[in-house]
């Protein structure tokens, strides 16, 4: 099954990633928290544009943009959109690009912890600096559902385990190579 191989082959930089965001930290600020903000929409905005290329909005990824509820945090709290965005991974073909989209949608999972925690922590929810981590609501594990279900046929149909594996794993190695470059720490 593609979600296990996929898992297993990125567990290690996950974790790195993981540690790298204050998010579930019970001392989590507001400047804390629009930095991640601001370091999430610099590498989502180069990386949904080339996922828009390779897998079009007709396709599975016009409804998980994620971009917008970015916007829409940094806005409610009154910052204005970065200017620095990620050298985003290049995803060659289809196939890498499914990668990366496990890495974007598998976030929503998490995110549902996070938007709990910043409820507790912040005060902030779905309309008030929190739609991204928010994502799709009480339709996360149907939205999670439809999309392993429509990887796993991809992976079955296109034979390109290979390829989708390292989408991913070359999401995550970017997204971590983001974070270092921001806060200048290996």
């Amino acid at each position: 099954m593609i979600l296990t191989r996929l898992k297993k082959h990125t567990e290690n930089v996950h974790g790195r990633v993981e540690q790298r965001l204050p998010l579930m930290d019970p001392s989590l600020s507001l400047d804390q928290y629009v930095r991640v903000l601001e370091a999430m929409y610099g590498f989502y905005r180069p990386l949904e544009a080339q996922l828009r290329v390779l897998l079009p909005a007709s396709g599975e990824f016009g409804r998980r943009s994620k971009l917008a509820w970015l916007v829409q945090d940094l806005q409610a709290l009154g910052r204005g959109l970065p200017v620095a965005l990620a050298g985003k991974p290049v995803l060659e073909g289809r196939a890498q690009a499914w990668g990366a989209l496990y890495v974007l949608e598998g976030a929503t999972l998490g995110g549902q912890l996070i938007s709990r925690h910043l409820q507790r922590c912040l005060g902030l929810e779905r309309g008030c600096g929190a739609a991204f981590f928010c994502s799709y609501g009480d339709q996360v594990g149907p939205m999670w559902k439809t999309f392993r279900q429509a990887l796993e046929a991809y992976a079955e149909q296109s034979g390109a385990e290979p390829e989708i594996l390292a989408g991913a794993g070359q999401t995550f190695e970017a997204l971590e190579g983001w974070l270092i470059a921001r806060t200048g720490e290996r």
